[in-house]
């Protein structure tokens, strides 16, 4: 799935490719998305025309003349296409053509349909329900240490659950979490309760750096994920955990193990990221037996004076 550096690199192509088109035509394909797109979607966007392309998260907010925005997420395969000129072939998949005055066209493809495509009254995204329960935004609003850790307090899942959850941090997903805690030397199974406040100090850090470099690279491509020019982001070469186990850690050299959290593969280092240490319960003492106890098979055996 598109997270945040992803989302992060089509906004601004569309900032700088589509921002002052006027929208002539919209065709759709019928097919419902994550949520059907609204039938009437291409008579509300006619003569309409784009004024900024904003990002909150993994949620793009491609703002239009007339109080209006149009609300998109690319889901787990969804892409936006740009072609300066009028296409010369089709392509499969595609749910929205949008055809500016000046024939240039944004298409927008997704071959699972988990993505979606809304139209939103720009006055009400504050309450919109797929917006409203987000956390704040890391590259808009970078973390701290301290307003991490205060989050975290009495969280009982693993801190690396605890970033990715969306209402904590809007746009944080696998990839860039196992890659965070990496670098922060934090192991992703440690209670978000328990993790140090140095440790939070280094999550905080390493999330604006990670995702700053990722974004400089276009994001991150494995299958699906591609630019306005539908290009790979160019950043997966500089993972140093995910979706490499067995090989070794770029920082020590030990193989990076593999585990499933919260039915997502994790991928991390034991040695750059060792176990927190939890407390150690003490071990009650025998109670000592009564004298002349007995058990099933008469008296105890006693040892001779």
């Amino acid at each position: 799935m598109p997270e945040l550096p992803e989302v992060e690199t089509v906004r601004r192509l569309l900032e700088a490719s589509v921002i002052g088109r006027a929208i002539g035509t919209v065709r759709l394909s019928g097919l419902e998305l994550r949520e059907p797109i609204p039938r009437d979607l291409p008579r509300r966007l006619k003569g309409l025309r784009l004024v900024v392309a904003r990002r909150h998260g993994k949620y793009l907010l491609l703002e239009l003349d007339g109080g209006l925005t149009l609300l998109s997420h690319l889901g787990m395969s969804g892409r936006w296409l740009f072609h300066p000129d009028a296409p010369v072939s089709d392509m499969p998949h595609v749910h929205a053509r949008i055809r500016f005055t000046d024939r240039s066209e944004l298409w927008y493809q997704d071959p699972r349909r988990f993505g979606l495509l809304r139209l939103v009254a720009t006055s009400r995204l504050g309450r919109d329900p797929r917006l409203s329960i987000l956390g704040p935004d890391p590259v808009a609003e970078p973390p701290t240490g301290p307003s991490l850790q205060a989050m975290a307090e009495g969280a009982r899942n693993s801190v690396k659950e605890f970033i990715m959850d969306q209402r904590r941090l809007a746009g944080i997903g696998n990839i860039y979490a196992s890659e965070i805690l990496h670098r922060a030397g934090v192991d992703p199974r440690t209670r978000a309760g328990r993790v140090a406040t140095d440790r939070w100090d280094a999550i905080a850090r390493e999330t604006g750096a990670v995702l700053a470099e990722a974004i400089e690279r276009s994001g991150t491509t494995f299958s699906m994920y591609r630019t306005l020019w539908n290009e790979p982001g160019a950043y997966g070469e500089q993972l140093r955990v995910y979706d490499r186990p067995g090989a070794p850690c770029r920082a020590c050299g030990t193989a990076i193990r593999r585990i499933v959290q919260g039915a997502r593969s994790t991928f991390y280092c034991p040695v750059c990221q060792p176990p927190t240490p939890r407390t150690r319960r003490r071990t009650p003492l025998p109670r000592p037996s009564r004298a002349g106890s007995r058990g099933r098979g008469g008296p105890r055996n006693r040892r001779p004076a």
